[in-house]
């Protein structure tokens, strides 16, 4: 499997938000987030960091 978990970074703290997140797109006010489970979340920030290896994506707070 090629899902990421999606991390967020907020005054300089990092934060799990979604695990097994297999969807990712821009929307109005932020990125929309959609799991393998259909759970989904919308974040006002922007992307800084993507690890394939890691599985891991890390947004910033805007």
């Amino acid at each position: 499997m090629c899902d990421v978990n999606v991390f967020i970074v907020t005054n300089g703290v990092e934060e799990k938000v979604l695990e097994n997140v297999d969807l990712i797109e821009e929307v109005a006010g932020g990125m929309r987030l959609v799991n393998i489970f259909g759970e989904e979340r919308t974040l006002s920030a922007k992307m800084v960091r993507y690890d394939n290896s890691g599985k891991r994506m890390v947004f910033q707070t805007i």
